[in-house]
């Protein structure tokens, strides 16, 4: 039997599962968090999980779906990893993180970002967690205010059950969190850009925006990372989608 998922929900589906199912699970997602980049942290992060929990495609309703987030006790503390996945599609011939983040700046001189955007989706997880941090589950019901360019000036969690069952396990782990982007490009070119671009940038309006604790990989690093582990699966899988993916 094959199973053969799309585009990025797919590969992830098929990452994660195939990680899981290793008798070296533990090692193997330490040695895949290792390939992270954090530009900011003053301190190269390290990973030694011991326990570990994923949520594929959670959504936190307002505050959009995430494509993967790891409650993980990590070196005996609790973290949160949020990841948000980009894909180049088979219409376009590259994806560019600095057209990305010239359609984030256009859609705030405009007053109107789009919710699909990177550093938006981004930018909510990081609100997100703000919220669980100054007030529990309180901040999140009655209402967060966002800029005048978002699409939507008070976002809340709503009442779905599952949506507030996924928050109300972030709150175990939410004293330390890092937001990271999976996306197309090659790592010399997101170090550029991380480093001379967003570096220091802050948008105004943009109450709590914080990129101390975000990070990047590439999706040529995780099919290299996959060959190297002989993922059978998920390598059928970036075949399945190739030229959708990177």
């Amino acid at each position: 039997m094959e199973i053969l998922g799309y585009s990025e929900r797919g590969l992830i589906n098929s990452l994660f599962y195939e990680v899981k199912c290793s008798k070296k699970k533990f090692d193997l997602i330490n040695n895949m968090l290792a390939l992270i980049a954090f530009p900011y942290q003053k301190e190269k992060i390290s990973f030694n999980i011991t326990k570990a929990k994923i949520l594929i495609e959670q959504s936190f309703s307002d505050f959009g779906d995430a494509d993967a987030v790891l409650l993980i006790e990590n070196n005996n503390r609790k973290q949160i990893i949020f990841i948000e996945a980009k894909v180049k599609n088979c219409q376009r011939t590259c994806w560019n993180i600095s057209k990305e983040f010239n359609k984030f700046e256009k859609g705030i001189n405009e007053n109107k970002v789009s919710s699909s955007n990177l550093f938006v989706q981004l930018y909510h997880k990081v609100r997100l967690i703000k919220a669980l941090q100054n007030g529990s589950l309180n901040n999140l019901t009655n209402g967060i205010n966002f800029p005048k360019c978002s699409s939507k000036r008070i976002r809340k969690i709503g009442n779905n059950q599952v949506v507030i069952k996924s928050v109300n396990e972030c709150l175990n782990y939410f004293e330390e969190s890092f937001f990271i982007a999976l996306i197309p490009e090659n790592m010399s070119e997101l170090k550029y850009f991380y480093n001379n671009t967003l570096r220091n940038y802050s948008p105004s309006g943009f109450h709590d925006w914080d990129t101390k604790n975000w990070g990047y990989i590439s999706w040529g690093q995780i099919e290299d990372f996959c060959r190297s582990n002989k993922f059978i699966g998920t390598l059928k899988n970036f075949e399945w989608n190739k030229g959708q993916i990177y």
